[in-house]
């Protein structure tokens, strides 16, 4: 037994009533789609951001990546402690509350370094978001169940994605009437402006929602841990199973530098390359991309468990490398596809894989690791998700297009590079993972047995 963990036989509290616990999931789900939503809102607001505080691409990559992942990646493992440790709710009520705050407060940013703070403190609120909504999952639904509800919270994430292009784009459309109509609430405020205030504040309705209705559910399969706050139980782990945890972590975060390419440069591809507007942007990659990437978040809990079923052990192993396979093709073909509609197509189509590796991380974490540690896993997992595929995935792209290929088509080189490289090289880091996974779940299984 891991150092930090009580020695105690597995506990054998009740799982929370199943009805209940998909209600929490869909608050939780919600909670997600927001996240993401205030996060990548700002990709819409490009032209109007860059004309305002005078900064090219690099910067404007920045903003999207390192204000925000630079405070989420390091107070992850923090947070991911506490978790293990207190009670998860109040810490996601806190972070929600906070991010939301901050959101809004991206509305009244007149510099590059005021926006830039602002972003940062959205990455302070949502660094709680993963580490505790994984480990209050985990402990409202039984293991067979559990794969389905981390899919469906995976939704969340396309929910915010869809949301924060679809939404954006209309309240784009919006503002000006707001502005005009309500002169005491948004009067003196530009569009942008408008669109930072209405992105953050439902989060501040949710937080109240939460406050009112979630509770606190009894740890599962061990006790929490109870020994001063370490890192030995972590590095013991990975120690132990370097393939099962760190080169399913890199394989993982590989995939995300991809994602995050997406949510950040994909509305400046269309709107500089293939001369669509913003609004128009945002509101056809929402209203199209929904439909698709809800049905692969949903469907690839459903295709993890139906894996399992089947005798593979390393199922999230495998839809993580579908995933990567999906990056390499779809999404350099959707770069550098002539016309818009191509590359539509080619966002679509991506979109069917795009969630399968957010799913795989939270499903496979969960199959390998113990409960006292899960939330400390996740958080290293939201580390390097964040130092690495956030801060790269937005500044390699703006990078690229400002040194190597520039001018305005240059932004669908610099994104194919980024697809075809990291995809390819995430495919082949999680098959070398496989067999190590494979024996790290099942000698979690043999001690909960």
């Amino acid at each position: 037994m891991s150092a930090g963990i009580e020695s105690a036989a597995p506990l054998a509290a009740a799982f929370p009533r199943r009805s209940y616990a998909w209600y929490v999931l869909a608050l939780l789900t919600l909670a997600y789609a927001l996240a993401i939503l205030d996060r990548v809102s700002i990709a819409l607001l490009i032209e109007p951001l860059q004309k305002l505080l005078a900064i090219d691409d690099t910067q404007f990559g920045l903003l999207q990546g390192m204000a925000f992942s630079v405070v989420y990646s390091v107070l992850g493992l923090p947070l991911g402690m506490l978790s293990d440790r207190w009670r998860r709710v109040p810490l996601l009520l806190g972070g929600l509350t906070l991010w939301s705050l901050a959101t809004i407060g991206c509305s009244l940013a007149t510099t590059f370094h005021e926006l830039f703070a602002a972003r940062m403190m959205v990455g302070v609120g949502e660094a709680a978001l993963v580490p505790v909504a994984t480990s209050l999952i985990a402990d409202y639904f039984a293991p067979d169940v559990r794969p389905k509800a981390y899919g469906l919270f995976v939704t969340g994430s396309s929910l915010g994605t869809a949301g924060a292009m679809a939404l954006g784009g209309l309240f784009l459309d919006w503002a000006d009437g707001l502005i005009a109509g309500l002169p005491a609430v948004f009067g003196g405020m530009q569009t942008w402006q408008v669109v930072f205030v209405l992105c953050g504040a439902p989060g501040i309705v949710l937080a109240l929602l939460l406050w009112l209705t979630a509770r606190e559910p009894a740890r599962q399969g061990s006790a929490r841990a109870t020994e001063p706050i370490s890192l030995r139980p972590i590095l013991r782990l990975f120690a132990r199973r370097p393939g099962a945890f760190a080169l399913f972590m890199l394989g993982s975060v590989l995939n995300l530098v991809c994602v995050y390419a997406i949510v950040g440069w994909f509305p400046a591809l269309f709107i500089r390359v293939h001369g669509w507007g913003a609004a128009e942007t945002g509101k056809i990659l929402g209203l199209y991309g929904f439909p698709v990437s809800i049905f692969a978040a949903v469907n690839s809990g459903w295709v993890i468990a139906w894996l399992a079923r089947r005798g593979h052990t390393d199922a999230p192993i495998l839809c993580a490398m579908g995933c990567a396979a999906s990056m390499a093709v779809f999404g350099t073909l959707a770069c550098l596809a002539p016309s818009g509609s191509l590359a539509l197509a080619g966002y679509l189509l991506n979109a069917l894989f795009l969630n399968w590796n957010t799913s795989a991380v939270y499903s496979g974490f969960a199959q390998i690791t113990p409960n006292a540690l899960r939330a400390q896993v996740m958080a290293l997992q939201t580390i390097a998700s964040g130092l690495i595929a956030l801060t790269a995935g937005n500044f390699i792209v703006g990078f690229l297009s400002d040194t190597v290929f520039t001018g305005r088509s240059g932004i669908a080189w610099s994104l194919g590079s980024v697809f075809f490289g990291c995809g390819l090289g995430a495919f082949f880091v999680l098959m070398a993972a496989r067999r190590s996974f494979r024996a790290a779940a099942a000698e979690l299984a043999g001690e909960t047995a």
